[in-house]
């Protein structure tokens, strides 16, 4: 067959290996995969700040790499994503170290070491290439000079390999040293890789044996933190049945879990439930591979009918987990990056299925502020507000059968008309848009009943509706601070009421 060698020019695809849109957080997890995969038991990341001049350095006390083994993984490409890894492997298309790297920089230094070898050093300089103008993939074989003093820490070390990212034009392209404004930009993002690489690696990072990360020191203090996103310490959480979904010769694992409501919750515990992008943000599928976490809380854009599933204040605590192996990537399109996945067509219906019952429970939980979400509400009382559709439109209207309501009725007798103009102006002005973007914008600062009111308020009211309650009737005096302690208004409150009426 007839055919001629047709290399790429290697000046222009060094350049488009830049392009696959990584940012700082998902370029230092897909090199801490490589890490992980070498079977390193800590990573020290070093972030230095100095204008145009910063660099970063990612440095492992893994198994390290031989010449040979170093100047195969700096090839683009060096692993099919058709080949079969082992089940720890974190990898899939053999690029990720180096669009990672030189997403965020125009070089790419990796020295590394085995245990009783010597070193071995590699470098990409993107910059060396453009100028000598031969077009040639040449890989150098020694650090930038004045680069060493970054890599000192590494050479006591008995194994493991460093990358040091230098001329990080993507990242500080355009700042000065002595700038406040872009010193402070710059440690903002060392913040966010912090809480990031706390999310992406929280399996690892829950068992101090098996993994720790440093960011610019090593002390207990520069460790990152693990964040569970289904915040299974608390008793409120409530975990889902589990469900395997068999597809070919692989098997799904999932789970779902929903959060407790912000009334069960600190203020302390809300914040930190929420994540590192807040709790609208973070509902839906968690996609894991291998521990590593691919997908951070998205509905994966399935649907139940016509319209796609989106992230909604009244879903937010619906969280459900996904345990694939890295033999399904091309099932479900693993991207370069590890930041995308979509389930193949028959895993998809069957998420849809399990999620339909999550998110409907989790909605459960949201509209009753988590008081009767895994218990039957008391029928006699019921909610004070419902929610109709009249002419295809929501309304909400006052519950005119509500106890409390309907002696309220029968206490004013003949001026009923009037109090059923006062009830329809107050349902026809219900501030549902205003409701809706202050939960939205600013969920924490929504109150709970009587939440800040003082204890006396309680007890007065409390009282103003068991004298309603009782009227004539000659009900059990118990049995009535029972119905006034089922009422919404009062569900935080029971001790207060019990501890001050029982004892009259």
């Amino acid at each position: 067959m007839d055919y001629e060698i047709s290399p790429p020019s290697a000046a222009s695809m060094l350049e488009s290996l830049r392009a696959y849109g990584y940012s700082l957080n998902s370029a230092v997890a897909d090199l801490i995969d490589n890490s992980i995969t070498a079977s390193a038991k800590n990573i020290w990341i070093t972030l230095r700040w100095k204008g145009e001049c910063s660099w970063i350095s990612i440095r492992d006390d893994g198994v390290g790499m031989n010449e040979e083994q170093l100047s195969r993984a700096m090839i683009a490409g060096s692993q099919s994503p058709l080949d079969r890894r082992e089940r720890h492997d974190l990898g899939r298309f053999g690029l990720g170290l180096k669009t990672a790297s030189l997403s965020l920089a125009r070089v790419l230094t990796v020295v590394s070491k085995e245990e009783k070898n010597s070193l071995a050093i590699r470098r990409w300089d993107l910059d060396y290439i453009a100028e000598e103008n031969t077009d040639q993939w040449r890989l150098l074989k020694s650090a930038r000079e004045g680069s060493r003093e970054k890599l000192k820490d590494f050479e006591s070390q008995r194994s493991g390999t460093v990358v040091l990212l230098e001329n990080l034009d993507n990242l500080c392209a355009g700042t000065l040293e002595k700038s406040p404004a872009d010193r402070n930009e710059f440690y903002h993002k060392i913040d966010s890789l912090n809480d990031h690489l706390g999310m992406i690696f929280h399996r690892f990072l829950s068992t101090s044996t098996r993994l720790r990360i440093f960011i610019n020191g090593e002390s207990e203090a520069h460790l990152v933190k693990p964040w569970d996103p289904f915040y299974s310490k608390h008793k409120a959480t409530e975990p889902k049945p589990k469900l395997q979904i068999p597809f070919g010769e692989t098997v799904t694992d999932v789970q779902g879990f929903i959060l407790p409501h912000k009334d069960m919750l600190t203020p302390a515990e809300y914040e930190e439930a929420g994540g590192p992008l807040g709790w609208n943000s973070h509902q839906g599928f968690y996609i894991y591979r291998a521990d590593r976490l691919l997908v951070s809380g998205s509905w994966l854009g399935l649907r139940d009918g016509i319209s796609k599933w989106r992230a909604e204040e009244h879903y937010k605590l619906a969280r459900i987990r996904i345990d694939i192996t890295n033999e399904m990537d091309n099932d479900w399109k693993i991207d370069v990056k590890k930041s995308l996945a979509i389930p193949p067509h028959n895993v998809a219906l069957s998420l849809v299925r399990y999620a339909s019952t999550v998110r409907a429970e989790a909605r459960d939980v949201f509209a009753h502020r988590g008081k009767y979400g895994k218990r039957k509400r008391n029928e006699k009382v019921g909610k004070v507000w419902l929610s109709k559709q009249l002419r295809g439109q929501n309304t909400y209207r006052l519950n005119r059968e509500h106890p409390v309501i309907r002696t309220f009725f029968e206490n004013i007798r003949g001026r009923r008309d009037e109090a059923e103009a006062i009830f329809r102006l107050i349902e026809e002005t219900v501030p549902v848009e205003q409701i809706w973007l202050d939960s939205a914008e600013s969920p924490e600062m929504r109150s709970s009943p009587f939440g800040s009111a003082p204890e006396k308020e309680v007890i007065d009211a409390a009282r103003t509706f068991l004298e309603m309650l009782q009227g004539d009737v000659s009900t059990p005096k118990k049995d009535l601070i029972d119905e006034v302690c089922e009422l919404e208004c009062f569900a935080d409150h029971k001790e207060v009421i019990y501890a001050h009426f029982g004892a009259e």
